[in-house]
């Protein structure tokens, strides 16, 4: 069996499988070294605390930013989890939300979004219909009417 489950077909297929465990393990192991170096500035630089509060408003706002982009298609929860990740440098709770959040997701969508081709149309449904209210709410829907050579008022913002 290789790194990902998959059947050995020979020395080419080992080659790229241990290939593939030594990339894993580089990216690891450069992960680690990072953390260690961050660490290290941070408790014993004497401007460690600059250091501090910038990881704090970086990974708040990635946070904020990913919570924003949830509902649209792309990676609205990435996001999320990346600035989670930021803040669980200085925050035990942030780790322990992260983690509870990525099982609880992966609980929802493995229950009852896996295999539901309802659930997976409903939620497509619902993410076009946020895009199109979000373009409309922003004026841009007018805008493209526009190019296309409609007149509608009902194509513009109520806020333009």
């Amino acid at each position: 069996m290789g790194i990902d489950g998959e059947v050995s077909t020979g020395d080419a297929a080992d080659g790229r499988a241990d290939q593939r465990r030594s990339l894993l393990g580089g990216l690891n192991d450069g992960v680690r070294r990072l953390g260690r170096r961050y660490h290290h500035i941070r408790h014993n630089h004497r401007l460690g605390w600059v250091l501090r509060y910038v990881t704090i408003a970086v990974g708040t706002v990635v946070t904020l930013a990913g919570i924003v982009a949830i509902p649209y298609p792309g990676p609205g929860w990435a996001i999320v989890f990346l600035g989670l990740l930021i803040l669980s440098q200085e925050f035990e709770w942030a780790a322990r939300l992260r983690l509870a959040v990525m099982s609880r997701l992966n609980a929802f969508y493995s229950r009852y979004i896996d295999g539901n081709r309802l659930a997976q149309v409903v939620l497509g449904v619902a993410t076009c219909a946020i895009v199109i209210l979000t373009v409309w709410l922003t004026g841009f829907l007018g805008v493209m009417a526009g190019w296309v050579g409609w007149d509608a008022d009902w194509l513009r913002s109520p806020f333009a």
